[in-house]
C-alpha cells in the first residue's frame, strides 16, 4: 500500500479497498502510526504534507468526481491569470458538471485557501468536452483549458468590479484557439456569457477573433444588464463600461 499511494494526495476508503485495506484494517494502521486521518473516511500518510491540489486530485482520481479547477484560478494554474493571487488566502474557483457533492473530508478542512465549489451546466455535451492537466508535486490535476476557463471566468462575473477584473485578465488571452472558442460559444448555454465573451474580445481586438463566426453562434433576443451604469453596446445589446471620453463629458 505504502509503495502504490501517490504522495501529497488524500486516501479514501475506495482506493484503500482496492490495496486489501478494510476500514479496520486502516484504523490499526492509524494505531500503528503509518496513517493519519485527514477527516472522517480519509488518511494521508502520517507526516505528508497534502495541498488542495493533492485533495483535488484524489477526487478526480479516486472517488471519479467530474469536479476540475475552473475559470480565473485554471488561467492562474495555467500562466495567465498574471492578476490573481494563488498565495495563502486565495480564492480557489472549483466547478462540477453535474449535480455532484464534495466529501465532508474536503469540505471541511482548511486548505490555505478558499475553496468555491459550483455545480455549472455552462455547456451541451460538457462531458465530451476536453480538460487539460497540471503537473503538482509528482501527480497531475485536471483544469479547464485557457478558453473554457475564459468562459467559466465569464459566467463568475457578479458586479462591476469583476467585470473589470475579468476584462483585465481577458486582455492577456490573445493565444486562444479559434477552433476550441468556437466550439464552446455554440455549446454555451448562457447568452449573457456568449454576448460577453464576445465582447471583450473585440475590445481587445484578439487576433483570434476574425477567425470565429458569431453567426453560427445563438446570441438570444432582448437587453442584458451586464454593468450597472454603463451603456449598451448596440451589437451585442449588453450593457458594458461606458467609453473614457463619453465618461468625462
Amino acid at each position: 500500500m505504502l509503495q502504490n499511494l501517490v504522495p501529497g494526495t488524500v486516501l479514501t476508503p475506495t482506493w484503500l479497498a482496492g490495496q486489501g485495506v478494510s476500514r479496520d484494517l486502516a484504523l490499526r494502521y492509524v494505531t500503528s502510526g503509518w496513517l493519519e486521518r485527514v477527516g472522517r473516511g480519509a488518511y494521508q500518510r502520517r507526516g505528508d504534507s497534502v495541498d488542495w491540489q493533492g485533495a483535488v486530485h484524489t477526487l478526480q482520481t479516486q472517488l471519479g468526481l467530474t469536479v476540475h479547477v475552473a475559470g480565473l484560478s485554471a488561467l492562474q494554474l495555467k500562466g495567465l491569470g498574471h492578476y490573481l493571487s494563488m498565495g495563502k488566502e486565495a480564492s480557489v474557483l472549483l466547478v462540477s458538471d453535474g449535480a455532484e457533492r464534495l466529501p465532508a473530508w474536503f469540505s471541511g478542512k482548511e486548505w490555505g485557501a478558499e475553496i468555491v465549489h459550483r455545480c455549472v451546466q455552462l455547456f451541451d455535451f460538457s462531458e465530451n468536452l476536453p480538460l487539460t492537466v497540471v503537473e503538482h508535486k509528482g501527480f497531475s490535476v485536471r483544469v479547464s483549458p485557457p478558453e473554457r476557463a475564459a468562459f467559466e471566468m465569464i459566467y463568475c462575473v457578479d458586479g462591476n468590479s469583476a467585470f473589470d477584473h475579468a476584462r483585465t485578465v481577458f486582455d492577456g488571452l490573445g493565444a486562444l484557439r479559434p477552433q476550441e472558442v468556437q466550439k464552446l460559444l455554440e455549446a454555451c448555454r448562457s447568452v449573457r456569457v456568449k454576448r460577453l465573451f464576445l465582447w471583450m474580445a473585440r475590445d481587445c481586438a484578439h487576433p483570434w477573433l476574425k477567425h470565429v463566426d458569431p453567426d453560427r453562434v445563438d446570441l438570444g433576443s432582448g437587453k442584458r444588464v451586464v454593468y450597472d451604469g454603463g451603456e449598451l453596446d448596440r451589437e451585442l445589446l449588453i450593457t458594458v463600461p461606458r467609453r473614457k471620453e463619453d465618461a468625462d463629458v
